[in-house]
């Protein structure tokens, strides 16, 4: 097209490093808190299933802590 003028694409501007690197620092404290209430809810599923003389396993009690948080972390 000639004779048409285009404008320059303007690029979206982005946060500075030191937020990035902030949001970053968030997030893995974020994910190792889970991790943290992970097991801790697995250590007590196992002590729940040991009383009650339930079948089970390690895994099992760490899969179900998992979606437990994660529901908890939801509704929050």
């Amino acid at each position: 097209m000639l004779g048409k003028k285009t404008t320059p694409v303007e690029m979206p501007q982005t946060a500075p490093v030191k937020n990035a690197r902030k949001k970053r620092a968030d997030t893995v404290i974020e994910s190792a808190r889970f991790r943290d209430e992970i097991q801790l809810q697995a250590y007590y599923n196992y002590l729940w299933r040991e009383k009650n003389n339930t079948p089970g396993s390690s895994e099992t009690d760490w899969l179900e802590a998992e979606k437990d948080v994660s529901s908890r972390m939801k509704a929050r």
